[in-house]
């Protein structure tokens, strides 16, 4: 890369957040961002060190895939549901199949007239994108379990694995080695490296973004001091406030946003394709979405609503589905009502409920705080309106001054 020292300064330079990976990919992003553009250039030279060792490529598939997940937080509009990056254009070494499906396109112009008529490579293939990711393994190993039970389905992930190993195969076909290194054993080391990258890859991002998409249960488990006028009712889906000297939403959100660094949660900004403003990762099950709206009234008058909505957590999903599988199989199986299987998942289903409540009653209250530094009242459904509380300064001055004790 190459760029000018006013633009790195605009945006602020690398982010020290990267540590392995990602770093130019951020830095790049954020240029676009801020309105700059990206050109390239053909005449530049890149030297690129790779790595010589079977462990150091899957240490470095490692650090991609954990560049990944910390990418996603920042850049959200640019991932997919799971995980992957969405580009454009075409990326180096990724699977076409153009071995056994299509030939390189040449553009010739009409009627052939087209200067420098040049040879371009066919699409990558998200078909075999698909069948190499790590989703689509473990679809395929949970299939494999299941076959296990229910003798129809065996066939099914030997097919599925089938299709993964197809898309190492095409890699070993196509891969270019220098002839006197173009050995049997090589072209099977790039077929073990084209099978093991998404994996290792897919793996560390899925790991990463569940180990820093959780807030810490310290964080959680403490609680905001809000005045005895402020405390929670029982609807925690819905809070309305009220201002009559022009505060809205924005600087709602902008309290929230200095609680939420200040205390130490993790959460993503809306991207301007989302539906929610703030997605707050709480527990290992449940998030919760934020939206907010403001109306305008009369004057300086404003009516500020905010909704609290859980989310279900990747991982929730994927133990509520094995559960669920368990019970059914249970049932099928049994010639009566199999209690043994029922009663462990009901309780199951009400510990989710549990960790949903604690977590949007935990939120509530940040928000209550919030609302109260921004200068916000509390509208109860009665109609009735909570006066702000003292400054968080104040009252932190309070606990901490041995004066005011008695």
């Amino acid at each position: 890369m190459a760029f000018y020292r006013w633009a790195f300064e605009q945006v602020g330079g690398f982010d020290p957040e990267y540590h392995k990976a990602g770093d130019d990919v951020d830095f790049c992003w954020r240029l676009q961002q801020s309105g700059c553009v990206i050109a390239f250039s053909p005449t530049a030279i890149v030297w690129h060190h790779r790595r010589f060792t079977l462990r150091a490529f899957l240490k470095q598939q490692e650090g991609y895939g954990e560049a990944e997940s910390l990418l996603r937080f920042k850049h959200l509009i640019f991932f997919g549901p799971t995980g992957t990056a969405k580009w454009r254009g075409q990326i180096y070494g990724a699977p076409r199949f153009s071995w056994f499906i299509d030939r390189p396109v040449i553009y010739h112009g009409v009627f052939g007239e087209g200067f420098f008529q040049s040879m371009y490579a066919t699409p990558q293939s998200d078909l075999a994108a698909y069948l190499s990711s790590i989703e689509w393994f473990a679809l395929t190993l949970f299939l494999f379990g299941l076959g296990i039970f229910l003798p129809t389905l065996r066939i099914v992930p030997y097919l599925m694995f089938g299709g993964t190993l197809t898309v190492a195969l095409s890699y070993m076909v196509r891969a270019r080695i220098e002839p006197k290194f173009d050995t049997v054993p090589a072209r099977l080391l790039v077929m073990c490296l084209a099978f093991l990258q998404p994996l290792v890859r897919g793996f560390s991002r899925y790991f990463t973004w569940l180990h820093f998409k959780r807030t810490p249960s310290s964080v959680i488990r403490a609680h905001e001091i809000l005045p005895a006028a402020a405390k929670l009712g029982r609807g925690l889906r819905r809070r309305v406030f009220w201002s009559e000297d022009g505060r809205d939403r924005h600087h709602l959100l902008g309290a929230i946003f200095q609680l939420l660094e200040e205390e130490g949660w993790r959460y993503s900004v809306d991207t301007g394709w989302n539906e929610w403003d703030i997605q707050i990762y709480g527990n290992f099950w449940w998030s919760i979405v934020l939206q907010t709206v403001t109306e305008d009234h009369t004057g300086a008058k404003r009516l500020t609503r905010v909704r609290l909505r859980n989310r279900l957590v990747t991982t929730t999903v994927i133990f509520s589905l094995l559960a669920l599988s368990v019970v059914i199989y249970r049932q099928l199986h049994a010639s009566h009502l199999d209690l043994w299987s029922i009663i462990p998942y009901s309780l199951f289903l009400v510990f989710l409920a549990t960790r949903a409540r604690a977590l949007k009653s935990r939120v509530a209250e940040l928000v209550e705080l919030a609302a109260h530094r921004a200068g916000l009242l509390r509208s109860t459904r009665r109609g009735a309106f909570v006066p702000p509380a003292l400054p968080v300064q104040a009252v932190e001055a309070m606990h901490t001054d041995p004066a005011g004790q008695t």
